[in-house]
């Protein structure tokens, strides 16, 4: 029973005295009652720290450290579990920007070489106006105010032979 239960209040007197004489025996506050010091009171206050001393011992018993580590072991697994997989996923976002910048380069590449072709293409037509200038003066007075126009052959689009009509018009 500990000392500040309430229900020592109701306890007899002579338990009362008891317990007093062997706080004192047991070196703690003074007793409010002065008794007699016998051999038999030092052994038995003796036995009973000793008693306490082994229950103390008894009932609770160290943890050693292997039971802490079992215990933070699943957050540890999680943690770098989640750590792992977040450095996964860092690795693959960072593997998708250089892809995408590579090809963002190759696109600029691609337009880049297109408008060369382009602007070397009506370089050649210009230079063509130019020299079919000089060469036909009598043409080109002709053909002022007009375009060059250069024949292209088309070939008909052959007809679909197969077809089903679905819907009147």
């Amino acid at each position: 029973m500990s000392w500040l239960d309430p229900a020592r209040l109701d306890e007899p007197a002579e338990d009362r005295a008891l317990r007093e004489e062997l706080r004192g025996l047991l070196g703690g506050p003074a007793p409010l009652l002065q008794a007699e010091v016998t051999p038999e009171m030092v052994a038995l206050a003796d036995e009973l720290r000793r008693e306490a001393l082994r229950r103390r011992h008894v009932a609770s018993p160290r943890r050693s450290g292997w039971l802490l580590a079992a215990a933070a072991l699943p957050f540890l697994l999680g943690v770098a579990g989640m750590g792992a997989w977040g450095f996964h996923q860092k690795q693959r976002a960072d593997d998708l920007t250089q892809a995408m910048a590579r090809q963002e380069d190759q696109h600029q590449q691609q337009l880049v070489a297109v408008g060369n072709q382009l602007k070397s293409e009506r370089e050649t037509k210009e230079e063509l106006v130019r020299v079919i200038q000089k060469a036909a003066p009598v043409a080109a007075r002709r053909l002022q105010g007009r375009e060059l126009v250069i024949p292209v052959d088309r070939n008909p689009i052959p007809a679909i032979t197969q077809t089903q009509q679905v819907k009147q018009r």
